[in-house]
C-alpha cells in the first residue's frame, strides 16, 4: 500500500546533499504538477543551464557540458562560422568567395557580363555569351547553324539618301553610293557589281541635231548654231511652212559665226519644176537670184498660199560644207505645194550658191517672206535639221 508523506521541506540529515529514491527508482510528477528548479538544471543533467530566452536565440555548446544562446540576426542575414572558427554568428554574405554556379546546379557558369550581351547555349550544359553588336545590325544564325552572330541589316549598310543595296557576295549585303546627275547604272568592267557612270552623248554617222516650230506669228524664223564641224552635210526639212498674206514667196540668208544674216549682193538661186494645171496641161518654168540680197527659194509663177485646208509648202534641201572657211556653201533640194485659186500643183528641184569670197564660216540660216508678212499659225508646221557625217 502506498504511502503518502506531507512536508513543506525536505532537508538532508546531514551534509548537503538530499537524495531522493535510488538508482533504480522510479521518481514520478503527476502530470498538472509544477517541479521548480530555482537554480536551473544543467548540461549534465539534461539542461541548458539557462534561465531564459529571447525569442529568435539559437543554442549552442561552448563547451562539452556547456551551452549558450546566440541572439537572433538581422533581416537576410545568414548563420556561419565567426572567424576564429569557435562559434557560430550572424553576418552578410559575401558573393565574392562563392563559387561559380554551373549550369548543371542552376547557374550559367559565367563570372560576368558586359551590357547587350546575349545568352546562348553550346551544348546540353553549357552557356556561352554573345557580344552587343554595333548599330543596326541584326541578329541571324551563323553560316554553320551552329551558333548567334550579329551581322549587316539593311538598315546598318544603308548611310545616306539614294543609297543603292546589292550582293558583294553570297549572302553578303553591300552599298553603292548615289550617283551624280544624269548617271547610268551598269555593271562594271568585271562583271562583279553594279556601278554608276557617265554615258556620253549619243554619236552617229546620221544625227537630228532639232525640230522647231514655224508656227511662230513672227516675220523672221532663225535657225541658228546648228551647222559645226562635227558634221559635213546637213538635211533641211521644212514641213507644212506658210504665210499670213496670201500669194507671197519664201526668201533664205546666211547666218554668219556670229549669228548676223549676210546681206551681201551674192546670192544665186535657180529654182525650177513642174506646173500642173486643173485641166491636165503642164508647164515648165524656173526662176532666179542673181547678185541679190537673199535665195528665192519659190518658183517663177508660184506663190505661196496661207490656205490652211493646202498645208503650204514642203522643202527637202542638203547643205554641203556650211561651216568650212574654206569652201563656199551650196544647197541642193526639192520642194513641193499647191494653190487652190486655179487648182495648180508644183514640183520641182532648186540651186542656192553664194558667189562671194569669204574666210568666215556658216552656223544657221534665217527665212522670211517677200511681202513682208509672218509666218501663220495652228498650221503644225516644222523645220527639222540632221547633221551626216563624211
Amino acid at each position: 500500500m502506498a504511502s503518502e508523506v506531507k512536508a513543506d521541506k525536505l532537508s538532508p540529515s546531514g551534509g548537503t546533499a538530499l537524495q531522493i529514491g535510488d538508482a533504480s527508482d522510479t521518481i514520478t510528477i503527476p502530470t498538472g504538477a509544477t517541479f521548480t528548479i530555482t537554480d536551473g538544471l544543467g548540461v549534465a543533467g539534461g539542461g541548458t543551464g539557462l534561465t531564459g530566452f529571447t525569442a529568435g536565440d539559437v543554442l549552442y555548446a561552448t563547451g562539452t557540458t556547456t551551452l549558450a544562446k546566440l541572439a537572433k540576426g538581422t533581416a537576410e542575414q545568414v548563420l556561419a562560422m565567426n572567424s576564429g572558427a569557435t562559434a557560430p554568428d550572424w553576418g552578410s554574405v559575401d558573393l565574392t568567395v562563392l563559387p561559380t554556379i554551373t549550369v548543371a546546379k542552376g547557374g550559367t557558369n559565367l563570372s560576368s557580363f558586359t551590357a547587350g550581351d546575349i545568352l546562348y547555349a553550346t551544348g546540353t550544359t553549357t552557356l556561352a555569351k554573345l557580344a552587343k553588336g554595333t548599330g543596326l545590325q541584326g541578329l541571324q544564325t551563323n553560316s554553320g547553324a551552329t551558333a548567334p552572330e550579329w551581322a549587316a541589316s539593311p538598315q546598318s549598310v544603308m548611310t545616306a539618301t539614294g543609297d543603292i543595296l546589292y550582293a558583294s557576295g553570297a549572302n553578303t549585303l553591300a552599298r553603292l553610293a548615289k550617283g551624280t546627275g544624269e548617271d547610268t547604272l551598269k555593271m562594271n568592267s568585271g562583271a562583279t557589281a553594279p556601278e554608276w557612270v557617265t554615258v556620253a552623248a549619243a554619236s552617229a554617222d546620221v544625227v537630228k541635231i532639232l525640230t522647231v516650230s514655224s508656227d511662230v506669228a513672227a516675220a523672221t524664223v532663225s535657225i541658228d548654231n546648228v551647222f559645226s564641224a562635227t558634221y559635213a552635210y546637213y538635211r533641211i526639212l521644212m514641213r507644212h511652212v506658210r504665210p499670213t498674206t496670201d500669194g507671197q514667196s519664201l526668201y533664205f540668208r546666211w547666218l554668219d559665226n556670229s549669228g548676223a544674216a549676210v546681206t551681201t549682193s551674192s546670192y544665186r538661186c535657180s529654182v525650177g519644176g513642174s506646173e500642173s494645171y486643173s485641166g491636165g496641161g503642164n508647164n515648165t518654168q524656173h526662176t532666179a537670184t542673181w547678185d541679190a540680197a537673199y535665195a528665192n527659194i519659190t518658183p517663177a509663177g508660184m506663190t505661196i498660199s496661207n490656205d490652211a485646208a493646202l498645208g503650204g509648202v514642203n522643202y527637202d534641201m542638203m547643205v554641203y560644207q556650211p561651216f568650212s572657211e574654206d569652201i563656199r556653201p551650196v544647197v541642193n533640194g526639192t520642194y513641193g505645194a499647191a494653190k487652190a485659186s486655179s487648182f495648180q500643183v508644183y514640183a520641182g528641184a532648186m540651186g542656192l550658191f553664194l558667189n562671194a569670197d569669204t574666210t568666215t564660216f556658216f552656223r544657221g540660216f534665217q527665212l522670211y517672206w517677200s511681202g513682208g508678212g509672218n509666218f501663220s499659225t495652228n498650221e503644225g508646221g516644222s523645220i527639222t535639221v540632221y547633221g551626216y557625217k563624211e
